[in-house]
């Protein structure tokens, strides 16, 4: 994004830079192709001669499971002294390749061609660029020794841009006048831990909200498919300045050198957040800061992502590490990694005010309302979708409410509220989560590092704050079966979950988002932009009449699908009492069910129950206007 004259650049790499052989590994990445989804990579790797596995990233932090894109490689050439190198896969282990480095030989030049993804998958597997920018992940682009931790390489890496693009990374870039950047040198770790976005129109917007730790950055980065996608809301910087404030004041200290939200605003990538420490990758539709509807929940998915730079990348479970990424991780503590972060990334921008009070309660409403009408709680535990995650992530979302899915993501926000209120009472008022937090995961600001926990050590810090039980009071959510312990935990908020006609804006959200008519708590349907269903609850009025996943509706009543047809016969049905109609396709076959359903629309909500409402509590402000 910075222009340079080119003498000044050489001047600044021969002075400023160490010498080429001091990294372990330089990683040349060629990205002028990107648009046609090819990227080209030439690796030095230091070695020395005799047998060598080499593996491809396959563990990637913060996506849980072993989704490293290794079909995305499409061409590989391995030299020494000039010559080829020939490898063998590891038949046991795919993402292993044995070879021998020859006598004489102190580096391998490695040839490395890359596919992006064009097709849907998870995370780094799905589309990540489009014909005007890109996310690009380290970990696609190299190859490093089996077994030797990723924090002992150190590496040189540089990327050739497009003519007229930009760049944005958490590692500092310095241009060529031919259009490649260079990357600070860092360790292998801190590479893969900082993707770079690049693209043909960007927006670099600096946030206030760092005190009381100043001379620490904040900045958000906007890279979109249009011009038009850039604009940003009045008061933007100032709104996501006070996020900033917040999370200061609830963690009492920043472990990072400077911080850079990552904003991909796309509809031709895949939409998600990924952590980093010092950065994170958020993706979202083209139009997600100029709709109305979607601006404001965008902040949760800055804020869960800001909230991993502390609780993940400072902290995170020692079953999660994996120093070369191939060792397999443990994913049995997700309900902290990703459930505690989900808790503070909604109720983070609730206290800063990017999201009303009105919307937080339809969003927890919503998750609530999951759980009340999900049939896989009755037979499967909460500890139990955290263990199997790693397959979970890529479950098919038929049949979802009857298996669980990831849902320690949504169960976790009850899990750590009733955590909030137990500290509370048991310290008259004294303490609350915030105090856990801060005890938890403060450190020397300024700095990325790395703190490993076991799951013992957040009993342990809990008792310290309010003496307890924390493990079997924790274990009610994690291992028993049902949702007793999870609507406990909301209705000693203060609140309950109730059901009426009017709509949930959090529902409403999700439908423009994701295109899916949601009525799972009226007749039982969840469906998505085609009429195709996408999962049905099994003890509600359209599953009992013969509706299942991969069903297409085709009318109601008579009448050609559409979702104002879907709702108006659900409404009328409620005056006439007479069942609804659905004319669904299976597999080729055509036939009509009667949907015996009269209880009208219903959409969750909270209403108050009794006098306490620490739910509001918690959601208030806390730092400094």
């Amino acid at each position: 994004m910075h222009k340079h004259r080119p003498y000044v650049v050489a001047l600044i790499m021969a002075l400023a830079l160490p010498a080429a052989h001091a990294a372990e590994l330089s990683v040349a990445l060629d990205a002028t192709d990107v648009a046609r989804k090819r990227i080209h990579t030439d690796l030095e790797l230091a070695v020395s001669p005799g047998p060598l596995t080499l593996v491809y990233p396959k563990w990637i932090p913060g996506e849980h499971a072993p989704t490293g894109p290794l079909d995305s490689m499409i061409g590989l050439t391995i030299k020494a002294n000039g010559k080829n190198v020939a490898w063998n896969r590891d038949p046991i282990d795919v993402y292993a390749l044995r070879l021998v480095v020859p006598p004489g030989a102190d580096h391998l030049a490695i040839s490395l061609d890359t596919g992006l993804a064009t097709e849907k998958g998870a995370f780094g597997s799905a589309p990540t660029s489009s014909e005007n920018l890109a996310v690009l992940a380290w970990n696609h682009f190299v190859l490093l020794p089996k077994g030797k931790d990723a924090e002992d390489i150190t590496t040189r890496a540089s990327i050739k841009l497009p003519d007229g693009w930009n760049i944005a990374c958490a590692l500092a870039t310095t241009a060529r006048a031919d259009g490649t950047f260079d990357l600070e040198e860092a360790s292998l770790t801190r590479l893969i831990d900082s993707p770079v976005q690049i693209g043909r129109y960007m927006k670099r917007i600096e946030l206030p909200g760092s005190a009381p730790m100043p001379g620490i950055s904040h900045e958000i980065v906007i890279a979109a498919d249009s011009p038009a996608a850039l604009a940003t809301p009045d008061g933007f910087a100032a709104d996501y300045g006070r996020l900033v404030a917040e999370a200061g004041a609830l963690f009492g200290s920043r472990m990072y050198r400077h911080y850079t939200w990552l904003v991909t605003l796309s509809d031709f990538v895949e939409h998600f957040g990924l952590e980093h420490h010092e950065s994170s990758d958020n993706r979202s539709a083209e139009n997600a800061l100029v709709d109305p509807i979607l601006e404001p929940w965008l902040s949760t998915l800055l804020a869960h992502e800001y909230v991993h730079s502390w609780n993940a990348k400072y902290r995170r479970p020692a079953g999660l590490l994996s120093p070369d990424y191939d060792k397999p991780m443990d994913d049995s503590m997700l309900w902290v990694y990703e459930g505690l972060t989900t808790f503070w990334g909604n109720v983070l921008p609730t206290r800063a005010g990017l999201l009303t009070e009105d919307q937080f309660h339809d969003l927890v409403a919503q998750a609530a309302a999951s759980f009340d009408n999900e049939p896989g709680a009755d037979w499967r535990t909460l500890a139990d979708t955290a263990a199997e995650a790693q397959k979970l992530y890529q479950a098919p979302k038929a049949w979802r409410s009857s298996r669980r899915g990831t849902d320690f993501y949504a169960a976790s926000i009850f899990l750590w509220l009733d955590v909030d209120a137990e500290i509370r009472k048991r310290t008259q008022g004294h303490a609350s989560l915030d105090d856990f937090m801060r005890r938890f995961y403060s450190g020397d600001s300024g700095k990325p590092a790395l703190k490993p926990y076991t799951e013992q050590d957040i009993y342990d810090n809990l008792a310290a704050i309010a003496p307890a039980d924390w493990r079997a009071f924790i274990g009610r959510h994690l291992h028993t079966t049902g949702t007793a312990a999870l609507f406990s935990a909301l209705e000693r908020s203060g609140w309950k979950l109730a059901y009426n006609d009017t709509p949930n804006v959090d529902i409403e959200y999700n439908t423009k988002r994701e295109g899916q008519i949601d009525r799972r708590w009226s007749i039982g349907l969840l469906l998505d932009k085609d009429a195709k269903i996408v999962d049905v609850i099994e003890d509600r009025a359209a599953a009992m009449a013969g509706a299942g996943p991969s069903m297409t509706l085709v009318a109601v009543n008579g009448r050609a699908y559409t979702p104002e047809v879907l709702d108006a016969a659900i409404t009328q049905a409620k005056q006439s009492h007479q069942p609804i109609a659905l004319l669904v396709q299976n597999d080729g076959f055509y036939r009509t069910l009667e949907v015996p359903y009269y209880d009208g629309q219903r959409f969750p909500h909270l209403v108050r129950n009794g006098e306490s409402d620490t739910l509001g509590i918690v959601t208030g402000a806390h730092a400094a206007p």
